[in-house]
């Protein structure tokens, strides 16, 4: 039979069984987990000795597949999985694990980088050297238990970057030769994976990116254990590749021995990538002929009019088409059944007020946006009440599922508020609390969750030995749900109750905070600074301005034009610590966040916009004042994206309209008619919504 002729999952039993791997790319609503079962169940039937991996990456994923493939196969998170690759060669871990830790020397990027722009340049190396900076201060802190002193200002730094540069590399090397002699001295056996999300330089251990950074180390150095995997498995099956590290999809490809009898299969779609330390796409791997794309159009989730309104925002070319699901009474569903809608429903902002302050008008122009906008949203949900909104804001989302000033709180300290809020949470340990929170209230019942519970805790030292133990572990998250705690107070809390172990990298950033106070204490020039912005004059040239009228101690024009953007990010740094360690923040917030994570609750951001199809959706179309990531007016041409923010835009853009299984209803606030001429003619009706 033509290979071209054959279902997918029959193309792919053919692949496996000549010794090819492959890619099966389906799109939102196309079964593609059903067909990984589907493709063990093949491949078993002719072979019942294959050894077979199947891959994901949550706990919860794993459990569905394992539910769904009744076949005697490892079915594990890649986590769980590269863990039990490494974990019996300790001297080898050890020789990579520096790594982790080294930094790489900073190198000065010449004009031409910059196209000539020597301002440019001197602003973007500055903010280069910043970053390097701050990372190398955190490691000396952590390997040698020194503060280093503050970095170069601007102003002294574009008078020799050359030598700043060769002074901030010597401490690196020296850093990094104190790092590879302090872990030499350690014993294989004491190197292990702590599980959490961040490495520890004393214990040593290594976390969740840890583990795959050094696994991905022991394949490039050690070439027997491409082997030994190779000898291990037949198949390795990956779920959901698009957001599987590079290096691992790498690694498993080139580094087992050629030719290897393990075939590598990948499960997924590009166009659906959510975290961004994903490979996303594969087609480096398609092109190198690593692995055969086998393309899956079904579409069993969604109307054929949605279908046809999600193809248009796809970058891959994939064309889904409909594709008819078999019903529990045996029957198969008729395409009648599935015809759906898809409105554009808009209205027109009010044009922007320009008073001539910048500064101001923008953030006027912001709000009235915001309210327009809230207001468009709220006249046409009355009129579609049985209709899931869809958001892809973020701050809105916020305040609605009840994280409102959390979120405030980064918006205020960052341009893109959203993933630093997870990063930095995770870093101060909430991740862990919420976890053990999670799986306690559980119980009793969920014996799964309970053994996670306790497996967790002993790993960081918490006694677990008796029933009297196990009473006292009921009775403390007992007595911490019992008390309405800040949210820092959570964490401290915890610690003091040996249900969490502070790490390395929280130690850290209380150290950067505990810093910054110290400095800014005895810094009359931002004591001035701060005080002229609090009196209102928050703009530079509303601070030159004021200066000059009415001249300040310790605080001068040159002194602003050269230290304008380090003295007001300084301010910003001081108001986040104070605002994200107070006690107006409560923990129920970085509850809320967290559930919003993993359970979306109607709502869906680009970082929240997978999972099983709603019926109805109402989609808001909106990007403005909060994002510089995304721009959804150029998702509405039909040029092939080339900016990464218009690729990005369009996936999500995608994703979050393939949810509906019916009916779609997208609501977008024009700002003219030009963006309204663009955008209608992508949707079958258009309705001006006054």
């Amino acid at each position: 039979m033509d290979s071209q002729k054959l279902s997918p999952v029959d193309r792919i039993a053919e692949l496996v069984f000549g010794g090819e791997n492959f890619l099966l790319q389906g799109g939102a609503g196309s079964g593609k987990t059903e067909s990984l079962k589907r493709v063990v169940q093949k491949v078993l039937s002719v072979d019942q000795k294959l050894k077979i991996a199947c891959i994901t990456h949550t706990n919860k994923a794993a459990d569905e597949i394992a539910e769904r493939i009744s076949a005697d196969i490892k079915v594990s998170t890649i986590h769980s999985f590269l863990g039990g690759v490494i974990s019996p060669y300790k001297r080898n871990i050890q020789h990579v694990f520096p790594a982790l830790f080294e930094l790489p020397v900073f190198v000065g990027l010449g004009d031409e980088h910059y196209d000539g722009d020597e301002k440019v340049r001197k602003k973007e190396e500055h903010e280069r050297f910043k970053k390097a900076y701050k990372k190398l201060e955190n490691r000396r802190q952590i390997v040698l238990g020194e503060l280093t002193p503050k970095v170069t200002g601007k102003r002294d730094y574009d008078k020799d970057p050359e030598a700043y540069v060769v002074q901030m590399n010597k401490l690196i090397a020296e850093v990094n030769q104190e790092i590879r002699a302090k872990l030499a001295t350690r014993k294989p056996d004491e190197f292990f994976y702590n599980e959490t999300k961040f490495d520890n330089f004393n214990e040593p251990s290594f976390g969740h990116d840890g583990l795959i950074a050094i696994a991905c180390g022991m394949f490039d150095e050690f070439p027997v254990l491409g082997k030994i995997v190779s000898d291990r498995y037949d198949c390795i099956f990956i779920d959901e590749y698009q957001d599987t590290n590079a290096n691992v999809i790498r690694v498993l490809l080139r580094c087992l021995p050629k030719p290897s009898r393990t075939i590598i299969g990948l499960f997924g779609d590009s166009e659906q990538a959510i975290y961004s330390d994903g490979i996303g796409s594969a087609q480096e791997h398609i092109d190198a002929q690593e692995v055969v794309l086998v393309e899956k159009q079904d579409n069993y989730r969604c109307s054929p009019q949605v279908i046809i309104f999600s193809n248009q925002f796809r970058t891959d070319g994939l064309n889904q088409e409909v594709a008819l699901k078999a019903l529990d009474d045996g029957t198969v569903e008729t395409f009648e059944s599935r015809e759906g809608s898809v409105t554009l429903l808009y209205d027109f902002a009010s044009e922007k007020i320009d008073t001539g302050n910048e500064a101001q008008d923008k953030t006027t122009n912001a709000a009235l946006f915001r309210e327009a906008l809230d207001a468009l949203v709220g006249r046409v949900s009355q009129d579609y009440p049985s209709y899931v909104q869809l958001k892809l804001t973020n701050k809105s989302i916020a305040k609605d599922v009840g994280f409102g000033r959390l979120y405030q709180i980064f918006d205020d300290r960052y341009s893109e508020p959203r993933d630093r809020m997870r990063k930095t949470l995770d870093r101060l340990q909430f991740d862990e609390i919420v976890n053990l929170t999670t799986l306690h209230q559980s119980l009793p019942g969920d014996r799964r969750a309970y053994n996670r519970l306790i497996t967790g805790l002993r790993k960081r030292g918490f006694s677990i030995s008796s029933v009297s133990d196990k009473s006292k572990l009921d009775e403390i998250l007992r007595a911490f749900f019992a008390k309405d705690l800040s949210a820092y107070k959570a964490v401290e809390f915890a610690a003091e109750a040996g249900l969490i172990k502070v790490s390395e990298s929280h130690a850290a950033f209380l150290t950067r905070r505990d810093e910054l106070f110290a400095r800014l204490k005895d810094d009359p020039v931002f004591e001035a600074f701060e005080a002229l912005h609090t009196s209102g004059h928050r703009t530079k040239p509303q601070m030159l301005n004021e200066i000059k009228a009415a001249p300040k101690e310790n605080l001068d024009a040159d002194l602003i034009e050269a230290e304008y953007d380090d003295r007001a990010n300084e301010l910003k740094q001081k108001k986040f610590f104070n605002d994200l360690f107070s006690d107006e923040l409560r923990f129920g917030e970085v509850l809320s966040f967290y559930d919003y994570e993993e359970n979306d609750g109607g709502f869906a951001t680009m970082h929240k916009t997978k999972g099983t199809g709603i019926e109805n959706v109402l989609l808001v179309i909106d990007e403005y004042g909060w994002t510089t990531e995304y721009d959804f007016v150029n998702c509405f041409t039909d040029e092939f994206p080339s900016k990464k923010r218009d690729i990005a835009s369009r996936k999500l853009l995608y994703v979050a309209a393939s949810r509906t299984k019916k009916n779609l209803v997208c609501v977008r606030l024009m700002n003219d008619h030009a963006e309204l001429d663009r955008i209608s003619p992508y949707f079958p009706d258009v309705t001006h919504v006054r």
